[in-house]
């Protein structure tokens, strides 16, 4: 009886056993072959990694976002081809000194670099794989930056008029119940400015904010593209402020495509006309009036610097031609920025010239 379980249990353990030293043997083998398939995993990889490279040098060109993982990838790929490129070193070393392939020689030494190259290749077979994602797509679509992404923020201190009208504009955008706001005031007032420095103080309170300009010839598909992504979260859900500036006449927001039905879907305009903010239903219309003679004049210095004040011959001939600026903020900073390093000859004839021009 005991012969009969015995010789099963024998014969496995034999087969086993032959197993063991057939792969031993193997490795001892095909040595030479197993370095020679390693070699060519990492040149295979190697061609991986510069394909990956070079979409990731387009990618940054273009400005765009690398996808999640792929400079880890590139790292890891790195550190697998180093290993097995100091392992080939190695084996190349070996050969001039321990055995030559082909004839009877150190086995222990076949043995090692033989099963050593088939377990390395598995990790870089692996890797390889995992990287296949990447060869043609290592990057994902960054937008442009928009006007709001690039706007600095003003000074607006002791410019009473603008804060003024600031602060009204915040406290009704924080006012849930107003969806629709309306800016009006005089051709380079400030309407933009102040709707630009609103969206700084206040895009908190908002998942996203889009600006478009309109101006005096409406070009739909070109505001539809500019508030694509924004018109696309308000429908999603998303609490979003859409600012329509500079508009010469009414718009038809849903010819837009802008969701106005979502409670969600804010609208800030701006216009040179009260009435038309009255035709879009603007809940609350708030003007941006021209700046006093005081505020004017400390606008202007700021942009000509202290010269003004310092340089007794200029004063008042700068004087005089801030108040021909007429309060307008854009006129103030444009004159002030043409003369702050010009002759008071210059100034003089700044001034003669704007004079003439006012009605």
């Amino acid at each position: 009886m005991a012969d009969v379980v015995a010789g099963p249990v024998v014969g496995k353990a034999v087969d086993t056993l032959f197993d063991v030293a057939k792969k031993k043997i193997g490795y001892m083998w095909n040595c030479k072959q197993n370095v020679e398939k390693l070699k060519n995993e990492v040149d295979s990889l190697k061609v991986m990694t510069r394909q990956v490279e070079q979409q990731i040098g387009i990618a940054r060109g273009k400005g765009d976002n690398l996808i999640v993982g792929v400079e880890e990838w590139l790292g890891k790929a790195g550190d697998e081809i180093s290993k097995a490129e100091a392992f080939l070193g190695e084996f190349v070393n070996a050969k001039k000194t321990c055995f030559k392939i082909g004839m009877c020689g150190n086995w222990a030494t076949l043995y090692h670099y033989g099963k050593a190259a088939t377990e390395m290749m598995t990790p870089l077979k692996e890797h390889k794989e995992s990287g296949t994602q990447f060869v043609t797509c290592v990057s994902v679509e960054t937008l442009p930056p928009t006007q709001l992404d690039v706007y600095q923020t003003k000074n607006l201190e002791d410019l009473d008029t603008h804060t003024s009208a600031l602060k009204a504009i915040i406290a009704a955008l924080e006012d849930e119940s107003k969806q629709i706001i309306g800016i009006y005031g005089l051709g380079g007032v400030g309407k933009t400015t102040i709707a630009k420095e609103v969206v700084a103080k206040i895009k908190h309170l908002f998942d996203d904010v889009a600006f478009t300009t309109v101006s005096q010839t409406v070009k739909a598909q070109e505001i539809k593209k500019d508030i694509e992504n924004a018109t696309k979260r308000i429908m999603n859900g998303d609490k979003i402020l859409i600012i329509l500036d500079d508009l010469w006449e009414p718009v038809d927001l849903e010819e837009l495509c802008i969701p106005i039905n979502r409670t969600k879907c804010r609208i800030l305009l701006t216009s040179r006309n009260e009435d038309v903010c009255e035709k879009m239903n603007s809940q609350i219309k708030i003007c941006v009036n021209s700046l006093p003679t005081e505020e004017a004049w400390i606008l202007f210095k700021r942009v000509v610097g202290e010269r003004v004040e310092t340089e007794v011959d200029l004063k008042p001939i700068a004087a005089k031609v801030a108040k021909e600026c007429g309060g307008l903020p854009l006129l103030v900073k444009a004159v002030g920025n043409a003369l702050k390093n010009k002759s008071i000859g210059s100034w003089q004839a700044a001034l003669s010239r704007l004079q003439k021009a006012a009605p």
